[in-house]
């Protein structure tokens, strides 16, 4: 199929809002020492709201182990039947690696912000380094502030990493974790319809029962609830970029030791640059407004002598005029007449919001995409 530019455009739009998402969260924590095999422990906590009705966190190994060859898989960190924290392990070969972590959504359609601990995201693996633990730390979004271009970007990740997972994303594994996506993302507010029906669709556009990508299994010593264990090979995926040295290099006491004999310099933490997004909102006024219409009143009268004509409006001006006709020989009758005016007159009232637009900040965001 020909890929249009529009396409191609939303696509790498896409990729970068999962990139901004799945910032790489996790810093290696500790080296084990003698460790019977190559391990990486991952340890992923959530400030809150991170159940067994969430989707799992999943993380992202890739990098190139001590042949050179290509690794690039995913797993899957299930929540603990207490909540908000996950443990699992993955054997690897030896090599250089780099983490990276996809958010989860929870029942509610909420997701999680993943902030650098200040730690590399690279690990080594070598014969003096031998295990890793890599810590992660997820800082909740609530569901009204969690964008409809991140859920996509879940979506969009999500299936690529059920497409290339290992066996904690196949078969029913895979199943369960498409089918929480779906129903999650469709409880949140801002999900728009052609993302909902994307996630929606997840479970028939993913191979679930395609083959685990090419791991070599063992159990772990410390596997959370439902997590597999797995190891990683060589897969078939893209190579990550990080080419492997020879020789061997303790790292400082935070980072791993290099599997090279050349330095390689870690990645440096991400510092994000907080700026103010700003929103309106309407600060009511109510206020009691009269209802007017026009009515005609009466404000006089006019006393009108049909023997000359003359018309008074006042009674005193009257009556002197008629003793002047009797006197004349006149009988001096008159008749009166209205006046009346046209008037604005009040008859009843109504409410009105006389309130006012007022400018507000809503959240602070980081041109990585991360929000607060």
């Amino acid at each position: 199929m020909t890929l249009t530019p529009t396409v191609k455009r939303l696509l790498a739009v896409t990729a970068s809002l999962a990139m901004a998402l799945s910032l790489a969260a996790c810093g290696t924590a500790k080296t084990g020492e003698e460790a019977p095999g190559h391990r990486i422990t991952l340890t992923i906590t959530a400030d809150k709201g991170w159940d067994e009705n969430s989707t799992p966190a999943i993380v992202h190994i890739k990098g190139l182990d001590e042949d050179n060859a290509s690794v690039d898989f995913y797993h899957a960190v299930k929540a603990d039947k207490d909540g908000n924290k996950g443990t699992s392990e993955v054997e690897v070969d030896k090599g250089r690696y780099d983490i990276d972590v996809i958010s989860p959504v929870n029942k509610d359609g909420s997701a999680y912000e993943l902030f650098d601990t200040g730690d590399a995201t690279e690990v080594a693996i070598s014969d003096e380094q031998d295990e890793v633990t890599v810590d992660c730390q997820m800082t909740f979004i609530s569901a009204d502030k969690v964008t409809d271009d991140m859920l996509k970007a879940i979506v969009t990740d999500t299936k690529t990493a059920v497409e290339n997972g290992d066996s904690t994303l196949k078969g029913d594994n895979g199943k369960a974790i498409l089918d929480k996506l779906d129903s999650n993302v469709n409880a949140n507010p801002n999900a728009s319809d052609e993302t909902k029906e994307d996630a929606s669709k997840a479970d028939e556009e993913v191979n679930v029962d395609s083959e685990p990508a090419d791991t070599t299994s063992k159990p772990a010593d410390k596997p959370s609830d439902g997590n597999a264990n797995s190891s990683s090979s060589n897969s078939g995926n893209s190579n990550s970029g990080n080419s492997g040295n020879s020789g061997s290099n303790s790292g400082s006491s935070s980072n791993t030791g290099n599997s090279g004999g050349s330095d390689k310099p870690s990645k440096p933490a991400h510092q994000h640059s907080w700026k103010q997004h700003t929103a309106q909102k309407w600060v009511s006024n109510m206020v009691t407004v009269p209802d007017y219409e026009t009515q005609k009143v009466a404000v006089g009268t006019n006393f009108i002598f049909a023997e000359d004509g003359y018309v008074a409006s006042n009674i005193n001006d009257a009556k002197a005029h008629a003793k002047e006709l009797i006197k004349a020989g006149y009988i001096g009758n008159y008749r009166t007449e209205t006046i009346y005016e046209e008037k604005q007159v009040q008859v009843g009232s109504h409410q009105e919001d006389h309130g006012h637009n007022e400018t507000y900040v809503d959240y602070e965001y980081c041109d990585c995409g991360a929000r607060r």
